[in-house]
This record gives C-alpha cells, sequence and structure tokens, in this order.
C-alpha cells in the first residue's frame, strides 16, 4: 500500500476515534493527586469526542513602557507595546485511568519603535498522567523559547531557551498520608544574547537537576502538609564557568489550602501554599564561598469581609548571578495585596510589592558594577471586568522604582495598559508539591 495513503487512512481512523467515540466517566484512583486531574479533565471548557479543550486568545501588557531597560541605559527609553497569544491545551483521556495533557502557547511581543525588541515565543508542554488505585505517576517534559526579562538582577529582555523533563510518583498509603518521589530536569541556553558587552551563554548555561523526597498528611479535606528533603545539581556547560559547579541541600515544610469545588461561602476561606525550611548552596570549587540559610515561598489569600479579599506572598531563594564576578546572590520578594468586589462582574485591587538582593561578603569589591545589588518597590491598581462568560478585561498601572546599590541611584518604570482574554486559559492539577517550585 502507498505510505501516503496509508498514513492518509490511519490519521482518520485516529481521529474519527478521537472525535465520535462518546465520552465514558473518568476514574481517578484512590490518590488525591488522581481526584485533582479528574476535575482538571471534567472542567475543561469544550468537549469533542472524548477529546477536552481549553484555549484563548490574550492581548497582554498592552500599553505604554515608560522604561524598557529599568534605568541600565543613561537615558530612559520610553515604548508603546503589546504581548499576543494563543495558549492551547488538549486533554484525551486514553482510558480510565490515562491521561495524554498537551499544552501549547505561541506569542507574538510587539514594540512600536523599539524593533529590536520584538520577538516570537513559544512554549510547549507534554505530559502523560496515570492515575492507578494507590499510585499516581506522572512523566513529561517541554521545550520554551522565549525573550523575556531574565531576572530581577538583569531587569531586561534576554532570550532564553528551555529543555525540561519532569516525572512524579505518588503513593497513597492511607487516606490521610501519602509518600512522593519527584524529578525535574532542565537545561539552559542563551545563545548569542549579551550584556554589557559579557556572552551571558558563557556565565548561565547550566544543567540542572532536582529529587525531591515529599511526605504529605491530610488530616481534612481542607489542609495539607508537607515534609520535603531536596537535593539538586547544577553543572554548568562552558568550560569558562564551570567553577560554578554546586550542589544544594534543603529540608523544606509547609501546608497547601485546599479550597472546595462548587462551594460558596460569604466570606472567602484561605487558599494557597506556604513552604519554609533551608537550604545549603555547596559550590564545588573549594576557593568559592559556599551559601546557606533560610529559604521559602508562601503566596496566600482569605477573605477579610464579605466583598473584600487579602493576599500576601513570600519568596526566597538562592539564584545565579549573571554576572561573572559574583556566583551567586539570594532573592528576596514580599508584598500582599486587598481586592474589593463591586459587583459580580466587577472588581478593583491594589497590590505593593519589595524585592532586594544580598550578594556573598567575598563578592563585594570584587570588581562588580556599582549597580549590582537591586531594592525595587512595586505599586500595581487593576480594575477587573468580566464583560461575558469568556471574556475578560484587567486595566491596570505599575508604579515601579529599582535603587541600586548604596549609591542611591534609581532607576523608574512605570506601565499603563490593559490585558485582554477571550477563552479558557489552561487547567491545573494541584499535582504534588515540592518545598521550592522550579
Amino acid at each position: 500500500m502507498n505510505r501516503k495513503i496509508f498514513l492518509l487512512l490511519a490519521s482518520s481512523i485516529i481521529l474519527s476515534w478521537v472525535f465520535f467515540t462518546p465520552a465514558s466517566a473518568f476514574g481517578q484512583g484512590n490518590t488525591w493527586a488522581g481526584e485533582s486531574l479528574a476535575q482538571m479533565v471534567e472542567a475543561a471548557r469544550w468537549r469533542l469526542g472524548i477529546l477536552r479543550i481549553n484555549a484563548a486568545l490574550e492581548l497582554n501588557n498592552a500599553g505604554y513602557d515608560s522604561d524598557l531597560y529599568y534605568g541600565y541605559l543613561a537615558e530612559p527609553i520610553h515604548d508603546y507595546t503589546f504581548s499576543a497569544g494563543t495558549p492551547v491545551q488538549l486533554l484525551l483521556p486514553v482510558s480510565k485511568k490515562i491521561v495524554l495533557d498537551l499544552f501549547d502557547n505561541p506569542q507574538y511581543l510587539f514594540y512600536l519603535d523599539t524593533k529590536n525588541e520584538r520577538a516570537w515565543n513559544n512554549t510547549f508542554r507534554g505530559q502523560v498522567h496515570f492515575a492507578l488505585d494507590r499510585f499516581y505517576i506522572q512523566a513529561g517534559g517541554g521545550l520554551s523559547n522565549i525573550r523575556q526579562r531574565l531576572s530581577p538582577e538583569l531587569n531586561v529582555n534576554i532570550r532564553e531557551k528551555k529543555d525540561s523533563l519532569n516525572g512524579t510518583l505518588l503513593w497513597q498509603a492511607s487516606r490521610a498520608m501519602s509518600l512522593a518521589l519527584l524529578y525535574g530536569g532542565s537545561q539552559y541556553d542563551y545563545g548569542d544574547a549579551e550584556f554589557g558587552g559579557t556572552r551571558l551563554a558563557e556565565i548561565l548555561n547550566r544543567k540542572e537537576n532536582y529529587f525531591d523526597f515529599v511526605t504529605y498528611l491530610q488530616p481534612s479535606s481542607r489542609v495539607r502538609f508537607f515534609l520535603d528533603g531536596q537535593y539538586g545539581t547544577y553543572r554548568f556547560t562552558e568550560e569558562v564557568s564551570s567553577v560554578r559547579d554546586t550542589r544544594s541541600y534543603g529540608a523544606l515544610g509547609g501546608l497547601e489550602f485546599i479550597p472546595r469545588e462548587g462551594e460558596t461561602r460569604r466570606v472567602e476561606g484561605i487558599r494557597g501554599s506556604i513552604s519554609l525550611g533551608y537550604k545549603r548552596f555547596d559550590i564545588i570549587d573549594p576557593l568559592l564561598l559556599d551559601g546557606s540559610g533560610f529559604v521559602g515561598a508562601v503566596n496566600v489569600s482569605a477573605g477579610l469581609l464579605a466583598k473584600t479579599t487579602g493576599r500576601a506572598f513570600f519568596s526566597r531563594d538562592f539564584q545565579f548571578s549573571a554576572y561573572s564576578n559574583a556566583t551567586y546572590y539570594t532573592s528576596t520578594a514580599y508584598g500582599g495585596g486587598i481586592t474589593w468586589l463591586l459587583s459580580r462582574r466587577t472588581s478593583i485591587a491594589y497590590d505593593i510589592s519589595f524585592a532586594r538582593s544580598s550578594y556573598p561578603d567575598d563578592t563585594v569589591g570584587g570588581g562588580l558594577p556599582e549597580d549590582i545589588n537591586y531594592r525595587y518597590t512595586t505599586h500595581m491598581f487593576s480594575l477587573n471586568l468580566r464583560l461575558a462568560r469568556n471574556l475578560g478585561i484587567m486595566v491596570f498601572g505599575t508604579i515601579g522604582r529599582r535603587i541600586m546599590n548604596e549609591t542611591g541611584l534609581a532607576g523608574n518604570r512605570n506601565f499603563f495598559g490593559f490585558n485582554l482574554i477571550y477563552g479558557v486559559t489552561a487547567g491545573q492539577i494541584s499535582t504534588p508539591l515540592r518545598g521550592l517550585a522550579r
């Protein structure tokens, strides 16, 4: 048989099975991760046979930016900009126990005058979920090729290519206790990107691997506690930066608040997660100073009054520096906000956030740029409107200030614009939580 005809017939059979096979009930086994997976599949916005689909048209950050480079250049560069994307998620329940999860988001960044900042981005993720009786297994990976702001330390657009693999094995030992082994691996490539005359690939190209062993205890349907032991390795691929090769050891504990599906309350309950602990950043080269200390990630919200919700966040972790004279730094951010519900379709919000960096003592005065340290203060105001079931718009403004080191020099960046979303973005599963998400 002609190969093209065979492929056409095979494709037709597969598509017919996907689109016209009646949907069957999805079984999630007896694990909390499997139950969350089933909820995600059933909540998908559109159905075509057994296929579940979430898709959207997004117009984000459409507006005026007062300084694209946030004080890094002598004179501010202002411009009008937007990003347009079409995120699509396909969920295919291959059987009652197996779900294929595919996500892709092509995106275009536009700048009116600064043409060198225009870019095409793409993010792809593929996963397969196995929801068995007492076990939940997930394996997948992703590819991303994105031009975005690199970090708070170097707050300018840099193209980053990232290949990732991840996996989860969870055992539901009892109704209240479960154990999980998690793996996450990533490879970063910064190509020919340069900043300040330095090729970033020489400093930041690396491979990262994380292994987490997590114990979960769920005494009720509203909260889940966890204790996480984490081991990580970082291997730099460029010879000039091989002295940065590092191992990390972490011990963290925390909890996740679980919202009840379909629950309506006069005052919204607590949502989010808290993870706090200790981490050691062990640089293999004995001539470089190791790091250790308190790390954490907090993101919680709770109803304060009938139509008022408050939220708070905190993050602290070690990050590799984009400067050749500094190996790593500690990045800390915290803040909070409040949302007032004016009607079923309208709300207003205010948020304030603070961020700063901290470098090891042996890098101070070691030839680093005088503005390498950063301190940020950012205010954000927003008006959220639900125009229709699948159409929402957020009009917002941010006022930001970046203080540079001890000199007191400041860079200001303000943005005024809107986000417009038509459709439904990708659903999320309450996957086994690690101490610090990567």
